[in-house]
């Protein structure tokens, strides 16, 4: 039942569901720390109730490389039993290309997400495809900087695939530009985009086979909860797939926001959006 009921901890809903898929950055941690209370919150939800818990995340890479991140920053495998990632998906969509040649858009460290392909990488005009996992540097680049190359781009006429739709993400307290953004912009001036992790249906459908395979039958759309802090990705997907939602609301949108309750409604009905409730951060 979508309620856009506050809550203070997990454990006054947890009962209602069968599964989870929960999102990661800025769930479990903000790029540079993990959140305990979170971690504790998916501990006791699996200890408690022996029910699976799912990660699912538009991080462009593959889910070994997820968890060894996860891994480095304190966030145990304990409290999931696996994780689907965009990453995941685009690389499935990659390997039914018969040698792909690529142009890639993002830092060198997600050339992960080409593992197990067969594939060139190439200039624009060389190229079948665009694959974006991100700005370059995003530490310094905003997504104008790539306007006049995408204006070159469009030219040739090449389809962009986005391997992170984030628009952005938690890094520390600050706020940093995602794939989505770079997609969103070359999509604005007239390119074709193809997006496969939240908010569309391809990531859930992956997540959902892990989720049934650890729940050992398939679930019921009702008796799963999708966690999440993004509107455009985490609940916006979850409301495609009828997936009951519940939103942390101190996380990418914290600053809109400010732990206001009456903001929190006014926001979801504004973007004509459902959640089954809503809390700051997530707790037991």
């Amino acid at each position: 039942m979508q309620q856009h009921s506050p809550i203070t901890g997990l454990s006054q809903i947890a009962d209602q569901f069968n599964g989870i898929l929960c999102d990661v950055w800025g769930v479990l941690h903000n790029g540079i720390s993990a959140f305990p209370a979170a971690i504790e919150a998916l501990e006791t939800y699996k200890t408690n109730y022996n029910r699976p818990v799912v990660l699912i995340t538009n991080a462009p890479r593959p889910a070994n490389e997820i968890e060894e991140h996860l891994r480095s920053l304190g966030v145990p495998r304990s409290c999931y039993d696996s994780i689907v990632s965009s990453g995941d998906v685009v690389q499935a969509d990659l390997r039914a290309i018969d040698h792909a040649k690529v142009y890639h858009i993002g830092p060198k460290k997600n050339h992960s997400l080409f593992h197990g392909v067969s594939f060139d990488f190439v200039e624009p005009k060389e190229a079948d495809i665009i694959v974006c996992s991100g700005l370059n540097d995003r530490r310094v680049e905003e997504p104008e900087d790539y306007r006049s190359h995408f204006e070159d781009l469009l030219k040739l006429d090449l389809t962009l695939i986005c391997a992170n739709p984030d628009i952005v993400a938690e890094q520390g307290d600050k706020l940093v530009w995602c794939g989505g953004a770079l997609a969103k912009l070359y999509e604005e001036m007239g390119g074709r985009v193809v997006i496969t992790g939240k908010p569309f249906h391809p990531i859930y459908d992956m997540a959902r086979a892990e989720l049934n395979a650890h729940a050992g039958k398939p679930l019921e759309t009702r008796e799963i909860l999708a966690i999440g802090d993004g509107l455009p990705t985490d609940i916006k997907g979850a409301n495609a797939q009828g997936i009951s939602a519940l939103f942390l609301t101190d996380g990418i949108h914290a600053a809109d926001l400010e732990g206001n309750s009456e903001a929190v409604v006014k926001m979801l009905e504004a973007e004509g959006m459902q959640v089954h409730s809503f809390m700051g951060r997530l707790n037991w």
